[in-house]
């Protein structure tokens, strides 16, 4: 039961056994919420809403609950502004929906809260608008993300008729692909209006509601069943006096894609291997300007240690923005799209964490919507190396007809250093298929670029887990392993199978990715980091999993929290910060009492010190 399962062979004529790289669907999301918090109110026009507020899951201020709508940055998709909401095959429990076995189905539903109307007339002109892409990506296939929906799937749009208590649909798409669109109208995201007229929607009850249908292609691979059919939309917009259905002209200047890495290739190095060398001359930022005519815009950005004290702060001053409408112009002056990097971060041997802050500002009559105005990187320096994000986009896996298959990934040492542990994240898989795959973690040697000698192997055996959504499952090395210069890290993975790991689309390491599965190592070709972190030093040893007992200096209670959360046993001033599972840095206090009432359900992390615990949240 698969959908699109995207095989890529790797066209070497020298490979004699049957094996290849392959791209898998995820079979698993972010768990939805109760639905306890929304609005007791009808909302009031205008209803706007762009993601870029909210983390994971819809802002429960505007949206009901427990629809299986996820929020993301758009891995590359280049939205009207930073952060959509993507609808798929992926329920609010987090898995594949029931009855997708077969046939077409109703997955996901983006239902808003209601929007009071009531004194409004079909003379108020009341237009609603929305943009939206497929997935799936465009171009070379095996640079594509997520899976585009056929013919047979569809995202309709509903809206909410009091009088016989029934949902009208007043739009629908049926499955296409981006690249075809592109064809069509010359531009990715498309935009929709549609001009409320009815009376029988002008009422305090009026609402409307995203819903999409999927399709599972059967396949004789159960574990590579997953996620399909994305739809992504954004900026939704509704408000009375909209005099055309045309693109709306916002005083809005927004940040399109996610806050960058400081570091060339690098999300997170360890510490002790940081240089200064490191460090990229400049960043790469996209603004745009969603009004009709150029506004003058205010560009800074700020390194903001631990403690929350400013080590580095750059102005970009006032540039001119271009308009982005019709033509999809951003924002090219050098001094907010190309920033330099004026700042060095010091060399050290202490684990230390960073926010990269970065505001721009429409410099006269003010933006309208805030909250896409920043944008925030979290830059570690811990025991660990990262090409991945820590969001798996999809799964990669390897089939071969041999008995084992190697997949490595290589890193560059500035100093030697101990190998002590691996932090994988495996997806799961439809029955657990993957579990029973056995693996053994293996270091090589550098062979010209590619991997040579062994210099460790497991000897006892692995086997994947998933211990949750883009939480990484630490595999400690059975010995220390003293390694220097490059080296590759990875594993060695038993029978014909396949191990379904974590792979981020946002972030391109596929030069760094080696796998063997006859006599020749090969380069990966397909666009993405692996989601595998080594890990160094002694401070490895304190990792994601929770300590054992008689180790705790301090608890969590409640655990599973509601309301609040208690940080037990913490000496007295202690540092405390609180992660999403996507690794994303949320705040940072010295209160040992925590509120998590306006937090969404989940897995959450917790560290105090050296330590990190398992905060679960459940209202």
């Amino acid at each position: 039961m698969v959908k699109k399962i995207i095989l890529l062979f790797v066209a070497f004529h020298c490979i004699a056994l049957h094996a290849q790289e392959v791209l898998l669907p995820l079979q698993t999301g972010p768990m939805g919420r109760p639905a306890v918090k929304g609005a007791t109110q009808p909302l009031s026009l205008p209803f706007f809403d762009d993601f870029a507020e909210a983390i994971i899951l819809p802002s429960h201020l505007r949206w009901q609950v427990n629809g299986g709508v996820t929020l993301g940055t758009g891995a590359g998709l280049l939205p009207p502004t930073v952060g959509v909401a993507t609808l798929d095959a992926i329920g609010a429990d987090g898995r594949l929906y029931e009855g997708s076995e077969s046939g077409r189905f109703a997955a996901d539903t983006l239902c808003s809260l209601a929007i009071d109307l009531a004194g409004s007339t079909a003379a108020d002109s009341v237009v609603m608008s929305f943009y939206y892409l497929p997935g799936g990506g465009k171009g070379d296939l095996w640079r594509r993300i997520g899976d585009a929906p056929e013919m047979e799937d569809s995202l309709m749009l509903d809206l909410y008729r009091r009088c016989d208590s029934t949902w009208v649909t007043v739009w629908a798409r049926g499955g296409i692909e981006v690249d075809s669109l592109l064809a069509q109208t010359g531009k990715e995201w498309q935009y929709v209006a549609i001009a409320i007229t009815d009376t029988a929607f002008f009422n305090e009850k009026f609402a409307f509601r995203f819903r999409n249908y999927c399709s599972i292609t059967p396949t004789t691979k159960t574990g590579m069943a997953g996620n399909c059919d994305y739809w992504h939309l954004d900026y939704i917009f509704i408000d009375d006096g909209r005099t055309t259905v045309g693109e709306p002209e916002m005083h809005d200047v927004a940040f399109v894609t996610p806050a960058p890495s400081m570091l060339a290739g690098y999300q997170a190095m360890p510490v002790r291997q940081y240089r200064q060398s490191n460090m990229v001359d400049s960043l790469t930022v996209t603004i745009t300007n969603l009004f009709s005519s150029p506004l003058a815009t205010h560009y800074e950005y700020a390194v903001i240690d631990a403690l929350g004290d400013t080590v580095y702060h750059y102005d970009g001053g006032y540039e001119n923005a271009p308009t982005y409408l019709p033509n999809g112009t951003y924002q090219t002056a050098a001094t907010h799209a190309r920033p330099p990097v004026g700042f060095i971060f010091p060399e050290s041997e202490t684990a230390a964490e960073y926010s990269i802050v970065h505001v721009v500002r429409e410099g006269v009559g003010g933006d309208d919507y805030r909250w896409n105005d920043t944008v925030r990187f979290h830059q570690v320096f811990g025991s660990y190396y990262a090409y991945d994000d820590g969001t798996a986009e999809n799964g990669y896996g390897l089939t071969s007809t041999a008995s084992w298959v190697y997949l490595a990934c290589r890193y560059d040492l500035n100093v030697e250093d101990t190998l002590t542990a691996l932090d994988l994240y495996f997806n799961r898989t439809l029955e657990g298929e993957n579990e029973a795959v056995p693996f053994n973690i293996t270091v090589w040697s550098n062979d010209g670029g590619k991997p040579g000698s062994v210099l460790y192997r497991d000897q006892n055996g692995r086997y994947p887990r998933f211990d949750g959504l883009n939480v990484y499952s630490r595999y400690m090395l059975e010995r220390p392993v003293v390694v220097s210069g490059t080296v590759f890290v990875g594993f060695e993975q038993g029978n014909n199978h396949y191990i379904n790991l974590g792979f981020d689309r946002s972030n391109d390491a596929s030069e760094r990715i080696y796998y063997l599965t006859s006599t020749d190592w090969q380069q990966s070709i397909l666009s993405g980091a692996l989601m595998m972190r080594p890990c160094f030093g002694v401070a490895a040893t304190v990792g994601i999993e929770e300590q054992r007992e008689e180790s705790v200096m301090w608890r969590l209670y409640p655990n599973p929290a509601s309301e609040w959360v208690r940080v037990e046993g913490a000496p007295e001033g202690s540092l405390i910060e609180l992660y999403d599972v996507l690794g994303c840095h949320l705040f940072s206090t010295r209160n040992k009492l925590l509120s998590t009432i306006n937090l969404p359900d989940g897995v959450y992390m917790l560290r105090c010190g050296a330590q990190i615990r398992k905060l679960i949240i459940r209202h």
